[in-house]
């Protein structure tokens, strides 16, 4: 049987410039003894874009180093310990590491030894599909099989799953992001398995590790399945503390690939967890979200406004005064919910609420805090309280009244 191989000429990012000075740099030190690995190969064989680089080497880090000098190259010592340099090409880094095997593992962090057997390397990986290696000539070399989970696009632990997984208990999620992002829908049994039984290993994670991992799965361009899984096996409710709502989240994904939108995994992150604002911000102190994080979804769960978003799509005075209060990305997130919410098709039409909202300009305000220290208010609360309930009344006639009008409501109460 022909064995798969990359054609080099087809494959821009083994002809590119930088990288064919890094290759050329560890093969001059060691000639053959450096190969392409992980997701370039793997995606490259599935058909799908290659974004970064990583190359396995019988170099030790010292010897990386001193062959990317050599070439008149960066070596950066970004995880020497663990074997790896990044080496940086026309301002493209490229991670290099050398061959390993684990000495000994605790769930999070390994300790490895270096080795030269391609062999024990990929027996440390996760996924067959990720242990496979092409030198420059395009030639693969699977020392686990992966070539057989290229046709079914099926992400397959390297040996047995439950041994692979207690390694480094962030393969659970990895498994669900590679199978939202390249999966062909029928996921590994002996892998899904394995990781519903160890799911409670994700406790030995750091929130910010699960958060991040999270969020690259929700990025995918329809991660339903791999959601639906997640929820099934109990992960999702084991991470959020609840299982969520596919629906809500399924409209969401539905809006994307209906009008070519790229996937926003925050606003999927607020769908699926289908919640208010205590939900919300009990799930992102949960994951010790970013500030921004936490107030972009604080937003678009906001109900300060919700009645004037759903009154949004049959009157547009009830959407300047949402866009008001809650500003133009919690509107458009908002109404982008109401509609993927929508049980009886067809939905509402948020499209042009998301474009009124990103043209619309806040008209200026008419009085100011002088004006009502000349009729006599001290600085001070009660002054801002005032302005406060004459702006409320301004908006809520949709920025008609005039200054003097608006002066003179405020003398008349």
């Amino acid at each position: 049987m022909t064995r798969p191989r990359l054609d080099p000429a087809r494959q821009t990012w083994m002809q590119a410039p930088e990288t064919v000075a890094v290759m050329e740099a560890l093969d001059a030190a060691r000639p053959g003894g450096s190969r392409f690995v992980g997701g370039c190969v793997r995606n490259a064989l599935l058909g799908e874009p290659v974004a970064d680089v990583d190359i396995a080497t019988q170099l030790l880090p010292d010897e990386t180093i001193a062959a990317a000098k050599a070439a008149g190259l960066k070596a950066v010592p970004t995880g020497k310990a663990h074997g790896t340099i990044t080496v940086i090409a026309g301002g493209v880094p490229f991670e290099v590491t050398t061959l390993r095997r684990d000495v000994s593992t605790d769930g999070r962090r390994a300790v490895v030894t270096f080795t030269e057997d391609w062999a024990e390397d990929a027996q440390r990986r996760d996924f067959r599909l990720n242990a496979l290696y092409a030198d420059r000539t395009g030639a693969i070399i699977d020392p686990t099989g992966g070539l057989e989970d290229v046709a079914p696009r099926r992400f397959v632990f390297v040996g047995t799953p439950e041994n692979r997984i207690r390694e480094d208990y962030l393969r659970i999620l990895r498994l669900f992001r590679f199978e939202a992002w390249y999966g062909g829908g029928d996921p590994d049994p002996a892998g899904l398995a394995a990781a519903a039984a160890l799911k409670d290993g994700l406790h030995k994670l750091s929130v910010e590790r699960v958060w991040a991992e999270l969020k690259k799965l929700l990025a995918a361009r329809d991660p339903r399945a791999a959601l639906a899984a997640m929820a099934q096996a109990g992960i999702l409710d084991l991470i959020l503390g609840v299982n969520g709502s596919l629906r809500v989240l399924g409209g969401i994904v539905d809006q994307d690939i209906q009008y070519g939108l790229a996937p926003d995994s925050l606003l999927r992150f607020v769908a699926l967890a289908d919640g208010g604002p205590e939900r919300i911000r009990t799930m992102a102190a949960k994951l010790k979200m970013s500030n921004a994080e936490t107030r972009r979804l604080e937003g678009a769960v906001d109900p300060s406004a919700r009645e004037d978003v759903t009154r949004a799509f049959s009157d547009m005075a009830a959407a300047e005064r949402a866009i008001m209060a809650l500003g133009a990305r919690a509107f458009e997130d908002q109404a982008r919910l109401q509609a993927a919410g929508e049980v009886a098709p067809p939905p509402r039409d948020w499209t042009l609420l998301a474009k009124f909202a990103r043209e619309w300009a806040e008209p200026e305000f008419p009085v100011k805090g002088g004006d009502l220290i000349l009729l006599g208010y001290e600085p001070g609360p009660m002054l801002g309280d005032a302005l406060d309930e004459l702006k409320a009344h301004w908006v809520a006639e949709r920025f008609e009244p005039t200054r003097e009008e608006l002066i003179a409501r405020l003398k008349t109460h």
